[in-house]
């Protein structure tokens, strides 16, 4: 067995080195727009750990049956942070071309010293190590009740200012406090689907679906919701100079990629209002599948419009490197199965 677990990582670890190269040599034609493909393919990586150390601080405050289900897949997750800070060596190391317009064309005395090269290079850095040290707190299940607390106010405030480190300190014109708590929610839900399917592919079935069933029900409830904060304060006149930011990604193909978005996350929404498939392993891993994928396609709106074709192939080419890394880290072994109907615990 541990022979065929190290033929298992040396191909998924080769397949990983030549997406990344790829990925690479796309930044090699078109560096700035490479760059953000890059970035939105990290960012999405990064949201395991950060959805997965969230979800262990609310288990030290709120304890039940469904912890028992998620722990073990949520502190694996919680790992994949070291994996995360890797990605971002080659962001930190050309960010340059990405901050470089926001950085010079700062439109007021808060813009110019937020927004540049440092701030996104130390911002980044301190993420990180707030991460690793979160990870030493909750994994294991041996934080204090504050700690708990701690954890969830650092991880929220800092996934909301890195939000805007990110993605929207880079177009100068778009500015909306909703963006924000978009971009943290779409995070949360990629961690959980991720958790979710870990935890469903994997020996013994959980005893506690329902109530898996209902989280996954609430995360996309609460990202349905908040998809449509942004829109309505921009669009009310509210924040009419950031217009443009969306009116880029209704034109042409991107308004199919939105409503493919849609469909793809209101669809196993509304399918996990029925109780037959919140209980149902095998219902549920198959709306979460699509979810994540859906999830994937919404990093593309985000970060790809305006930036070209080598931002779409960096994305993709590198998100299937860092899926190999991260699927060679999580993988355990035989025990991974797809989850057979079965009913109610």
């Amino acid at each position: 067995m541990r022979f065929v677990e190290l033929v298992r990582g040396i191909g998924l670890g080769s397949a990983g080195f030549a997406f990344l190269l790829a990925a690479l040599l796309c930044v090699v034609v078109d560096a700035p727009a490479a760059l953000m493909g890059w970035l939105a393919a990290a960012v999405f990586l990064q949201a395991i750990p950060l959805g997965a150390l969230m979800l262990l601080a609310v288990m030290r405050l709120v304890h039940g049956g469904w912890e028992a289900d998620l722990r073990s897949a949520s502190e694996s997750a919680a790992g994949v942070w070291f994996i995360s800070a890797l990605t971002f060596i080659p962001v930190l190391v050309g960010c340059g071309p990405i901050c470089g317009e926001a950085s010079l064309f700062g439109q007021s005395e808060f813009d110019n010293p937020w927004l540049g090269v440092v701030p996104f290079v130390t911002g980044t850095i301190l993420w990180f190590v707030a991460l690793a040290a979160i990870a030493r707190s909750q994994v294991g299940g041996r934080s204090s009740r504050r700690a708990a607390v701690l954890s969830l106010i650092v991880l929220t405030l800092g996934g909301s200012l890195l939000a805007v480190d990110w993605f929207m300190s880079l177009d100068v014109e778009f500015q909306t406090s909703g963006y924000t708590l978009q971009v943290l929610l779409l995070e949360i839900c990629v961690a959980y689907l991720a958790i979710l399917l870990l935890r469903l592919t994997h020996r013994p079935a959980p005893r506690h679906t329902g109530a898996l069933g209902a989280v996954l029900l609430i995360c996309l409830t609460l990202w349905f919701l908040f998809q449509f904060l942004p829109h309505l304060l921009i669009w009310a006149d509210v924040l009419p100079h950031s217009a443009g930011w969306y009116a880029v990604r209704a034109e042409g193909a991107w308004i199919w990629v939105l409503a493919v978005i849609g469909v793809l996350g209101i669809v196993p929404m509304l399918a996990l209002l029925l109780p037959q498939v919140r209980r149902s392993p095998r219902a549920l891993a198959m709306a979460a599948f699509p979810a994540l994928f859906g999830k994937c396609l919404e990093f593309v709106w985000f970060a790809v419009p305006g930036n070209g074709l080598p931002a779409l192939l960096a994305y993709l080419f590198a998100l299937c490197g860092f899926g190999c890394f991260a699927a060679s880290y999580l993988a355990p072994g035989s025990s991974w199965y797809l989850p057979k109907a079965r009913a109610a615990a």
